[in-house]
């Protein structure tokens, strides 16, 4: 998921990407971990890194407003241009969350990877998205190299489950 928070009249990018119980939060290029536990409605326990953050959540009129340490955050869910509403993704497919440019084949047809393992990295709008292995399988056929321009929708790589 794609979303921009504002903060001091600026508004910064974010790549959010739910895995269990941990998130992952891709921002200007880095990847961190995060784990987060809701104690009660609106209230948050946040874990990233050695840091525990606690904050607290509210409904805006277009924005959900994020107290942290005296802060306030607006997060705004970010609609991306040209878009459809698709269908819910399902266990396996590995079509491209977003357009942009390829700048990673992690992967070769015949390699066997496990789940989560990095397949392929997107590029677009300055921020990169990593395709997963949603599953352990054999890369039966790669459908992009690096440079390649990619549409949101189009497969990236096929796997045969093991």
């Amino acid at each position: 998921m794609f979303i921009n928070y504002e903060h001091e009249n600026h508004v910064y990018n974010v790549t959010v990407e739910r895995r269990h119980n941990q998130y992952f939060i891709m921002y200007d290029n880095t990847e961190y971990t995060v784990e987060a536990e809701e104690l009660k409605p609106g209230q948050l326990k946040i874990k990233l890194g050695d840091r525990m953050i606690k904050c607290v959540i509210t409904e805006g009129e277009t924005e959900k407003l994020v107290f942290v340490a005296g802060d306030v955050f607006k997060v705004k869910k970010v609609e991306l241009t040209g878009a459809k509403k698709t269908k819910k993704k399902e266990e396996g497919d590995l079509s491209s969350p977003i357009s942009g440019r390829i700048v990673n084949v992690k992967v070769k047809k015949g390699d066997n990877v496990k789940k989560g393992d990095i397949l392929m990295v997107i590029e677009a709008m300055k921020m990169e998205y990593l395709i997963r292995a949603p599953y352990d399988g054999k890369v039966s056929k790669i459908n992009f190299k690096e440079k390649d321009q990619i549409e949101i929708g189009q497969i990236t790589v096929e796997l045969t489950k093991k």
